[in-house]
């Protein structure tokens, strides 16, 4: 990650810790891969595919009250759309990816559906994901050329998303399966209220739990 990206995330996670650090009894990391797509606008039918990207942070945990707790997140998340086969003229055809990077503060309420004493335990989480954009860009690609173009100014700053998930944790090490539905329309572009772009984003990762 680039420094200013390094630099965001540890500002999320103090802004996490400020509210958990009192009541977190565990604490961890985790890494792995967002698979990203948005909503198309009203009257389309764009030739989409998901887009791949990063998604790593860390979590705070409250000490799980029989077999529930609360855990929050300070990640971050990139975010997107890959566009497909776009006409561009008579001969060729245009791919457009786009990219959205967000610093992401899920708060979630977990539920153990086995026994938490046990050495193999698999959970639920559910809540609220807010999201603030950190960098947008489209990348453009016709016939081997490519151009990049900053495209921030047309992204919202914020975003608001649920999410909901289960996992499966070994002894301190988890692996957790995730879908983030976005509530809120990411576009600036308010020729027609119909036209609402959002976030839709199924995450894979894996972490560590240090205590």
């Amino acid at each position: 990650m680039r420094p200013r990206v390094l630099s965001a995330v540890f500002a999320a996670a103090v802004f996490v810790i400020v509210p958990a650090s009192a009541l977190a009894q565990q604490v961890g990391i985790k890494a792995g891969a967002n698979f990203a797509s948005l909503t198309p606008e009203e009257d389309e039918d764009p030739d989409t595919s998901r887009r791949p990207g990063l998604v790593a942070g860390v979590w705070f945990r409250t000490a799980p009250t029989t077999r529930f707790s609360f855990q929050a997140e300070g990640l971050f998340s990139e975010k997107g759309v890959k566009f497909n086969n776009i006409p561009f003229d008579v001969d060729s055809v245009a791919t457009v990816d786009i990219r959205i990077r967000y610093i992401e503060i899920p708060l979630l309420a977990r539920v153990n559906l086995t026994d938490p004493r046990s050495t193999t335990r698999v959970f639920v989480v559910g809540g609220t994901t807010p999201a603030f954009r950190l960098s947008a860009r489209a990348k453009a690609e016709v016939d081997g050329e490519q151009e990049t173009r900053d495209i921030s100014d047309d992204i919202e700053p914020f975003d608001l998303g649920l999410a909901g998930g289960l996992g499966v944790e070994f002894g301190r090490a988890l692996i957790e399966a995730r879908y983030t539905h976005g509530l809120r329309k990411i576009n600036k572009d308010d020729n027609d209220p119909n036209d609402r772009i959002q976030n839709r984003v199924f995450s894979l990762s894996v972490g560590y739990r240090f205590w």
